[in-house]
Order: structure tokens, then sequence, then C-alpha cells
């Protein structure tokens, strides 16, 4: 999956100053050091993982799926799901293949219900 690590730490600094937070109060209230968080923020190549990821997104009020897909990573639930179900990226590849986009298959599943 591509990443964008500067999107990342970029959008993660953004929502950290509009929350009002510092660095250090930030990383205090999630359980890392500060000196780690200014890494993800500084584009570190190495993206956080989930668990961190999760701990952010619910502190600055973020989307953790969006966070998630800016550092390159699948969710662990997805995963669980794909690797569960030898049909699922032929699935996946079928839907991208005819053009659909993940909001248009959830409207169109939505609607079907």
């Amino acid at each position: 999956m591509a990443r964008s690590v500067t999107a990342l730490g970029e959008r993660l600094r953004k929502q950290r100053l509009l929350c009002g937070l510092g660095l250090r109060e930030t990383a205090k209230r999630i359980d890392i050091s500060p000196s780690y968080l200014s890494r993800i923020e500084a584009e570190d190549p190495t993206p956080p993982s989930e668990d961190v990821l999760r701990k952010l997104a619910g502190l600055l009020g973020d989307d953790l799926d969006v966070l998630l897909q800016l550092a390159g990573r699948l969710p662990e639930d997805i995963e669980r799901i794909v690797l569960s179900d030898p049909s699922m990226p032929a699935f996946i590849r079928l839907a991208r293949g005819r053009g659909y986009t993940g909001a248009e298959l959830t409207k169109l599943l939505k609607e079907t219900v």
C-alpha cells in the first residue's frame, strides 16, 4: 500500500495544534515519548503502529482509517477479513477493475439491504 508519511506527519501536527495540544502533552496522553511523536510528525520512514494511530485518532478527533491509509497500513480487522476469505482479493480487484470506489460500493450495498 502506498503511503505518504509527509501527509501523515503534517496532518497529525495540524490536528494536534488545532486541539491546542503541545507535543509533550500529546505524547504523555497516549503513552509514547515526545521524541517518538516528534519523529512521527517529522516523517519518520517507519510508520507508527495501528495502536499508536488509534490513540492519536481518539485524542485528536481524527479518522483512524484515513491515518492508517496515510501511514500505508491496512487496518488489522480488514487484513483478517481478507486473509480469512480467499475470494476477497478477487472481489476487490473486480470492483476496482470496473471503476467502483469504496464509497460507491458502500452506497450500493446499503441500497440493497
